[in-house]
């Protein structure tokens, strides 16, 4: 009995030292595969993703900018921040510094949109989003607004952003349908034809159309479409059914 229970009791002390060499293992696995991110501000490019492949980390750009304190082609900011740690194969964002700005921002509002985009390239520099807005008082694709604005210093990037005039739209004017049930036909035509609306050949099918009404007098309107009460523009055209 006693040789049962010392064998027992070595079985649950190799499974415990196995199972405290496996939680080690997996520890060092996972931290052994986290890296501590470089600091790359002031560096070539070249040399920034040198520096994070030794690392077993990925170099991207994520964006070109002017900049007063790196020379053109030098590392400005990074993501994530000198010393995050980061799993290897980790992607770490760069920006570029394209040097000082040394192109003026041409003045581009009153130009045709296209002569503006032209006029961004050969100024060497790049042409941002273009939106455009209902504007009565300059003709279609002239530029009314830019960013950034003409002759400005001191600018962030190379993209100039265009807002662009485009025709207002002009929605057409809707009235209530009148309830011409019940009126005298020659009336209710003088009234529709005089109002802007079209009216629709007396005897033509009407799909709402009721029966005749016997106690309803000759020449009298005892249907309609569109019905009383719905909203209908100018040039519409009224069907009307009219009692024999």
């Amino acid at each position: 009995m006693r040789q049962i229970f010392r064998v027992l009791s070595a079985v649950l002390v190799l499974l415990a030292i196995a199972l405290v060499s496996a939680l080690i293992a997996m520890r060092f696995a996972i931290h052994g595969a986290e890296v501590r991110v470089p600091a790359l501000a002031g560096l070539t490019v070249p040399e920034a993703a040198a520096r994070l492949h030794a690392k077993g980390l990925e170099a991207a750009i994520d964006g070109r900018y002017y900049s007063t304190t790196q020379a053109a082609g030098h590392v400005v900011t990074q993501s994530p921040m000198p010393g995050t740690e980061v799993r290897k194969s980790w992607r770490v964002r760069l920006t570029v510094s394209l040097g000082p700005q040394k192109t003026a921002i041409p003045t581009l509002e009153g130009m045709n949109e296209s002569l503006a985009g032209i006029t961004i390239q050969r100024t060497g520099l790049q042409l941002g989003d273009v939106l455009s807005m209902s504007d009565p008082y300059a003709p279609q694709d002239t530029v009314v607004a830019q960013t950034p604005l003409g002759q400005a210093t001191d600018v962030q990037g190379p993209k100039v952003a265009l807002l662009t005039a485009q025709p207002v739209v002009s929605q057409p004017q809707a009235s209530v349908m009148p309830d011409f049930v019940g009126e005298p036909f020659t009336a209710v035509a003088l009234a529709i034809l005089h109002a802007g609306f079209n009216l629709a050949p007396v005897g033509s099918p009407v799909a709402t159309a009721p029966p005749a009404q016997p106690a309803a007098p000759s020449g009298t309107v005892v249907a309609q479409e569109p019905i009383a009460g719905s909203r209908i523009v100018a040039g519409s055209t009224i069907h009307l059914t009219v009692q024999p």
